[in-house]
């Protein structure tokens, strides 16, 4: 009986495998002969799930955006309001080697999605999320007495891109905005307007 193979699988852990590439060499790194090696896979094989250098690296945006949507999910269930808002913000930033490949795919793409509406939309959809389930957190907080006067909607909006720009610049800049650093920065904003008693971002 011939061997059944689970495509999904097979895609997803060539995927994962594109991810570990960008993250040790990053995105220059991809190639199909790279990606076989540190999949254990022949470059035929590779090949035949993804085609070409784009499709692999268009799997792997596809792997790492559905891994930061589990992660968003996951976080989005922690009872304290603060813990969750913070896990959230952090849920984007380089903190660790699978975070770091993941920011490299969706900053590589961001200029393609300029030009290629499908892949836009499929970026503007997970700002969507990250901003929607941030913006949860914030009303949860303020219904304990937190974040008073601050309207939800546009603090998520700032907090979102807050999170995301100092993840720019840490991929830039990894010493300077070391992963400490940015949790140190994240922590203090986010209690700094906790506390303020009016809206302060207007």
């Amino acid at each position: 009986m011939p061997k059944i193979v689970d495509r999904d699988a097979r895609r997803s852990e060539i995927a994962h495998a594109v991810l570990r590439v960008v993250a040790r060499d990053g995105v220059r790194g991809v190639t199909i002969r790279n990606v076989a090696r540190e999949a254990g896979w022949s470059t035929g094989v590779i090949q035949h799930y993804f085609g070409d250098r784009q499709g692999l690296l268009m799997g792997a945006l596809h792997e790492a955006g559905q891994g930061v949507s589990s992660l968003i999910e996951r976080l989005a269930a922690i009872d304290d309001p603060m813990e969750r808002l913070l896990s959230l913000l952090e849920a984007g930033l380089p903190l660790d080697h699978e975070r770091q490949a993941m920011c490299r795919i969706f900053f590589y793409f961001w200029s393609e999605g300029i030009a290629d509406p499908e892949l836009g939309a499929a970026l503007a959809a997970y700002y969507a999320l990250w901003r929607g389930d941030v913006q949860s957190a914030i009303r949860d907080a303020q219904a304990v007495g937190q974040f008073t006067g601050h309207d939800p909607v546009r603090l998520a909006e700032w907090l979102v891109g807050l999170a995301d720009g100092l993840g720019v610049q840490s991929m830039f800049d990894p010493i300077t905005l070391r992963p400490s650093l940015l949790r140190e920065h994240l922590a203090d904003l986010v209690l700094r307007l906790a506390l303020a008693p009016t809206t302060v971002l207007s």
